[in-house]
């Protein structure tokens, strides 16, 4: 619903969530970077979904509806076709008697409640629900398409068949485009964040990583093969004719109102060229620091340190932990238009509008470390390096950040405090390291219990006895949560995932320990002592809370 700015800046200020000068600055941030100012103030932290949700209900006099992971009964969507839904932004979700339920993110258009009543002959009861609300319920549509995917597939594989031999007409014509779209359109609907097309000797498989995990989806036939990867390649605007060496390139997608980046890679293997497509939502919003999983004392060193107006912030752990995207957060909160942001990446994941933005090239001699050098010739006042490698880099991005920068990087350490001894053992100097870091973030993600079939359980006393060998903590107090499996979340018992954080902020105790080259187990036990959270007792607060399993903590802190 597009809100009065006056009305919601109303709404906000009086209900004490937002100042007067807080809902100014974002307005006018929602203005230079055009983006919504709800969706600047829930990233940087200032209101919540649901609150701001409440409060907008509140004033219009219709009751707040927050679906969040609530499974919608398919007899229900089906009351409301899903063109219609998505025409007017409501979704049906519940129906009683003669009554409608109808979650709406404009209650006051009258035009809708009366289509959807003459649809379906019921008496419509409208509710609020945020855009962002919205647009995930929207997506339960989708749940059918397991069903008519392979029936789709099958269908256009047939007449693919009778399309000939020329691979570039194949791949543009419509049984080809058919079969790579649903494959894509699926891939969204299960939230997959890569897509892998891979030759085996007589099919090709397609297989999707969700939460994670990579599972199977389905087998195509060999013959397939060539008119698909040129599909790919001609949206890539790849060499068609080249098989023998890797390529990369990118496009974007668009299925109703998301829009995703897709960054694609191509692999020459002995069957057949591999790829592999990288999933980019272009049309979420970025995840707020809770939305990521900090909370308590990490959230509020995380927001002290990144409003630092120089040193360097730096995020640990292995591939595919979440670094990346804990940095853009980072970005999208500090990027005003009072700030030059300039980064140097590898590759460059999202694009954030007002942030300048490198992409390294080792082939043309762009390497991380000239293009750090580079970029401090730009004015900058907000430095973001993908990932610091080498002695170079690391030498000039503390430099950086001694000359009155704010740098954010990545570097490869099990844990936060293991940061510091690693630096030094690049060649960095310990007076540098001691004099510029404020803030070392170390974390894993772990995959959220279902919502739709979580249930309490308690582990046996072999579990139990293994939990505290493990762990090293007595946990017969804690609550212990798992998902039963349901067609929500394809029988996993898990949808979605969140982040285990440990975050280090740096004291003059440990700055002075820095100096003396001490060992990561020294600098671990000044953090302890300074009230640091590990990863491990992060985890445990969210298997407590019922957000994750032990299981999945178990698997995580062992990376």
């Amino acid at each position: 619903m597009e809100l009065n700015q006056a009305t919601l800046k109303k709404i906000l200020v009086d209900s004490g969530f937002v100042t007067d000068q807080e809902f100014t600055a974002a307005e006018k941030d929602a203005k230079d970077f055009d983006k919504d100012v709800i969706d600047i103030l829930i990233f940087r932290g200032l209101i919540t979904e649901d609150l701001l949700g409440k409060q907008i209900a509140r004033e219009l006099s219709v009751p707040f509806l927050a679906i969040h992971n609530k499974v919608i009964p398919s007899q229900v969507l089906e009351l409301v076709p899903e063109k219609t839904a998505h025409s007017y932004r409501i979704i049906p979700f519940e129906k009683k008697g003669n009554e409608l339920h109808l979650g709406m993110e404009n209650p006051s258009d009258f035009e809708a409640m009366e289509f959807t009543k003459r649809k379906t002959g019921l008496k419509i009861i409208p509710y609020y629900i945020t855009p962002a609300d919205l647009t995930r319920a929207l997506g339960q549509y989708k749940k059918n398409i397991k069903l008519e995917f392979e029936k789709i597939i099958q269908d256009n594989i047939r007449k693919a068949a009778k399309l000939g031999k020329d691979i570039v007409r194949a791949a543009e014509e419509l049984p080809v485009i058919k079969i790579f779209n649903t494959i894509l359109e699926y891939a969204m609907a299960e939230r997959a964040s890569d897509i892998h097309i891979e030759t085996m000797q007589e099919a090709l498989l397609i297989r999707f990583r969700v939460d994670g995990i990579l599972r199977d989806i389905i087998i195509l036939p060999k013959e397939i093969q060539p008119a698909i990867i040129a599909r790919i390649k001609i949206l890539s605007s790849l060499k068609l004719d080249e098989h023998r060496i890797p390529q990369d390139g990118r496009f974007k997608f668009q299925a109703q109102e998301e829009i995703i980046a897709l960054r694609v890679s191509v692999m020459p293997t002995y069957f057949g060229e591999n790829i592999v497509l990288r999933l980019l939502p272009e049309t979420e919003r970025p995840l707020s620091l809770e939305e990521l999983g900090l909370a308590k004392e990490g959230l509020e060193v995380v927001q002290r340190a990144i409003h630092q107006p120089h040193g360097m912030i730096l995020v640990t752990g292995p591939t595919g932990s979440g670094k990346t995207t804990t940095l853009y957060s980072v970005l999208t909160i500090l990027n005003t238009t009072a700030v030059n942001i300039v980064t140097v990446e590898d590759p460059v994941e999202y694009s954030v509008r007002r942030v300048n933005q490198t992409q390294i090239n080792p082939k043309a001699g762009l390497t991380f470390a000239k293009g750090l050098r580079s970029i401090i010739r730009h004015d900058p006042n907000i430095i973001m390096v993908g990932e610091i490698r080498d002695e170079e880099t690391a030498n000039i991005a503390i430099h950086a950040a001694l000359t009155g920068h704010l740098v954010l990087s990545t570097l490869h350490t099990n844990d936060a405090p293991g940061a510091i001894p690693r630096l030094l053992d690049m060649g960095v100097e310990g007076y540098l390291v001691a004099s510029t870091i404020i803030m070392i973030i170390a974390q894993r993600l772990v995959r959220r219990i279902c919502q739709s079939c979580v249930s309490e359980y308690e582990p046996n006393e072999t579990e139990m006895k293994l939990l505290v060998a493990q762990f090293g903590v007595a946990m017969r107090k804690t609550k212990f949560f798992r998902g039963k499996g349901c067609d929500e979340c394809g029988g996993s018992g898990y949808k979605a995932r969140v982040g285990i954080f440990e975050v280090f902020e740096v004291n003059d105790e440990i700055r002075e320990k820095t100096t003396k080259r001490p060992s990561a187990e020294e600098i671990k036990q000044s953090a302890l002592k300074q009230g640091m959270v590990t990863m491990l007792q992060d985890g445990l607060n969210k298997v407590a809370a019922g957000i994750t399993t032990i299981e999945e903590i178990r698997r995580a802190v062992r990376e």
